[in-house]
């Protein structure tokens, strides 16, 4: 085996690697965001300095803002489906209703 060949092997291994983990973050987002919070508080949490600080903070999970924080008055985020308003209960003059119907 020559060095082109072992660096080719570890090139591909990390594209197989890194894409297994966008898929797996994509459709398992819940599972994604524990293994972030998981690793932040092994890397030392809030209190960790240099780069550890620095990798924790990125990976803490973020406070939910807008519609995914659970609003329950209308805060502007229209599209929330637990919006109680009632205005969130007609739809906006905007949206098209789409009927399906079938041809005889």
């Amino acid at each position: 085996m020559t060095l082109y060949h072992a660096f080719e092997i570890l090139v591909v291994a990390l594209i197989v690697t890194a894409c297994a983990v966008h898929v797996t973050g994509r459709y398992m987002p819940r599972t994604r965001e524990r293994v972030k919070a998981t690793l932040a508080v092994r890397l030392g949490g809030a209190a960790a300095t240099g780069w550890r600080g620095w990798l924790a903070r990125r990976l803490a999970p973020q406070a939910a803002a807008g519609c995914a924080s659970g609003c329950e008055t209308n805060s502007g985020c229209g599209t929330c489906g637990s919006n109680t308003s009632s205005a969130a209960s007609a739809p906006p003059d905007n949206e098209q209703i789409i009927r399906f119907v079938r041809k005889s």
